[in-house]
């Protein structure tokens, strides 16, 4: 593609990448968002405080690219931080995220706007590809049951929510939004929340009555590595989740769209948090206050079969490689 000579012309497509200690992937990333094929695109990388040379690397790209523009945050603001810059700086018709250490397939862009174009969509997902190293190639939504090309309505996106459930979560998913949706200062991330920002901010855009498709394509290659964060849920992140939920649940019975999907979702979050507190309090050698946290909410419980599985399943991989 082209570069295109004026600047200040209206790209397709703001694609905000917050970066935060990004070398080993900084530079995949941003060319996989530059080869972009029909759809003209700009590259918003907001650093947000990291030690390596992250941002120096990105200030360079900018200077040999005039489609890359750099942005700090004034100091360490986490993702959602982050990605509020580029939102305030961005001048496309529509909004992506980019991981800054995922990669996008070349014509994601164009295809997806095609069908938000053609469906008057506020919103369009896409399926992810995870991969990594020792990590098997995999589509994140194969055999989820949700329909090609359809609406992804809230009570859909609720079902596909629910913390450690059965369903992909269907916060995972990379969307891209129109900027529209951003005017005027509305609908932005929580800086609180260092896990799950994305996924409220989709929340909120649904309540506001956007319309979110979803495209029959893999698009996003999504990486998963030693340092990715996403997968791994801290007591103090599940904490921060648990009243963000709160508070979105109030937001929820006053729009009277408390739905059996949702309590589900809301139990969910209540589950997680009970059985992050609990392995923390196991951790510290406080079984008594491991007990009273799982007698609170008994439910939580059940989570405890995830690591013994995952245990379980290392050790039938050691016994059989001893055998061979």
């Amino acid at each position: 593609m082209t570069i295109p000579s004026d600047p200040s012309s209206q790209p397709d497509v703001s694609v905000a990448i917050a970066c935060y200690n990004a070398m080993p992937y900084l530079a995949e990333a941003i060319d996989s968002a530059l080869q972009q094929r029909g759809v003209s695109v700009e590259v918003l990388v907001v650093d947000d405080h990291g030690s390596d040379e992250s941002f120096a690397y990105a200030q360079q790209r900018a200077a040999a690219d005039s489609r890359v523009r750099v942005f700090q945050t004034p100091e360490n603001q986490g993702p959602g931080g982050a990605r509020n810059v580029a939102i305030e700086q961005m001048r496309g018709r529509w909004y992506a995220v980019l991981d800054s250490d995922d990669v996008l397939e070349p014509g994601r862009f164009a295809e997806m706007i095609a069908l938000g174009e053609r469906h008057h969509a506020d919103m369009v997902a896409d399926d992810l590809t995870i991969f990594g190293e020792n990590v098997p190639t995999t589509r994140f939504l194969a055999g989820s049951g949700l329909s090609d090309g359809g609406v992804i309505d809230l009570d859909t996106y609720f079902r596909h929510g629910v913390m450690f459930g059965k369903l992909p979560n269907l916060g995972f998913l990379k969307p891209i939004i129109r900027a529209s949706l951003f005017a005027g200062g509305k609908h932005r991330y929580r800086k609180d929340l260092r896990i799950g920002e994305d996924d409220e901010l989709i929340v909120q855009l649904l309540l506001g009555g956007a319309e979110y498709r979803l495209l029959p394509l893999a698009g996003y290659r999504y990486r998963k590595h030693a340092s990715s964060i996403s997968h791994r849920l801290s007591l103090a992140n599940a904490r921060r989740i648990l009243a963000s939920e709160r508070e979105l649940r109030i937001d929820i019975e006053r729009r009277g769209r408390l739905t059996p999907a949702y309590r589900q979702r809301f139990r969910s979050v209540e589950q997680a948090v009970a059985f992050t507190q609990a392995v923390e309090a196991l951790k510290q050698r406080q079984i008594g206050s491991a007990i009273t946290v799982l007698l609170g909410n008994p439910a939580a419980v059940r989570h405890f079969m995830m690591p013994l599985s995952a245990l379980a399943g290392r050790w039938r991989k050691r016994l059989s490689g001893g055998a061979a």
